[in-house]
């Protein structure tokens, strides 16, 4: 005697299903994200506190960094390597020329396009404050070299994410 189809079986209780909603995912690889966001924020923490010994923003320190190595750039381009929503390039860029560390300049070629530059003065902050955060780099590149790791693959690695 066939009785038809199986019927699914009936709806579980509430604890059932807010018991297997709490297990985590397993995940079969080293976890890295944790680790590393934890590096980051110590990271912003020391360019933080350099920032409030000179009146500088995390925002403020990554645009003089991406123009001390560059000939100009327009404000899309600093978003880019900045990764930062544009109002907040802008604005940090605004006070930044009117502390006189960066300045604009209108594009030759397009005058539509505003290139931004550095100053004298902003590249003369940019080494000085470059000085004060290399302790933080030497001490991340001997953790790198004592494990073993090349800090120009970590750096190449992390650029993707960029």
């Amino acid at each position: 005697m066939h009785d038809g189809p199986k019927s699914p079986p009936g709806p579980r209780s509430g604890n059932e299903l807010d018991m297997q909603k709490s297990q985590p995912t397993k995940i079969d690889s080293t976890p890295v994200l944790i680790p590393l966001l934890l590096a980051a924020k110590s990271c912003v923490k020391e360019i933080a506190a350099a920032g409030e010994r000179h009146e500088f923003s995390v925002d403020e320190w990554l645009i003089l960094d991406a123009l001390s190595s560059s000939d100009g750039l327009t404000m899309s381009q600093l978003q880019q390597r900045c990764v930062g929503a544009a109002s907040s390039i802008t604005r940090a860029v605004d006070r930044m020329v009117e502390r006189a560390l960066v300045f604009r300049e209108v594009g030759q070629a397009d005058r539509r396009q505003v290139f931004v530059h550095i100053s004298t003065l902003g590249d003369s902050l940019y080494t000085k404050i470059s000085r004060e955060l290399g302790r933080v780099e030497e001490l991340l590149n001997q953790e790198l070299q004592d494990a073993d790791i090349d800090p120009a693959t970590l750096k190449a690695v992390l650029e993707k994410f960029n």
